[in-house]
C-alpha cells in the first residue's frame, strides 16, 4: 500500500470519527472512560472541535483529490 493511499484512507477514518453527527454513536463506545466523561460534560464545546477537526480533513483530503485529477498538457 503506498504512502499516499495510507494517508489518505487516515484522514477519511478522521473525517468519519469527528463527524459532529457521530458524536451520539461514539459516546457510548467511550462510557466509562476519561475522554467519554469530557465529552458527556463539555458536550457543546466538543462538538465544535470535532466540527473543526471534521472540515479540516475533509478539505485536506478534497485538496489532494483535486491535485491527483489534474492533468498536466505540458507536451
Amino acid at each position: 500500500m503506498s504512502e499516499t493511499k495510507c494517508k489518505n484512507m487516515g484522514l477519511g477514518f478522521l473525517a468519519l470519527i469527528s463527524c459532529p453527527c457521530h458524536l451520539v454513536l461514539i459516546l457510548p463506545l467511550l462510557a466509562g472512560t476519561t475522554l467519554g466523561q469530557f465529552f458527556c460534560v463539555h458536550q457543546t464545546s466538543a462538538s465544535v472541535i470535532l466540527a473543526v477537526i471534521f472540515i479540516i480533513s475533509i478539505l485536506i483530503r478534497a485538496n489532494k483529490q483535486a491535485k491527483k485529477d489534474t492533468v498536466h498538457d505540458c507536451c
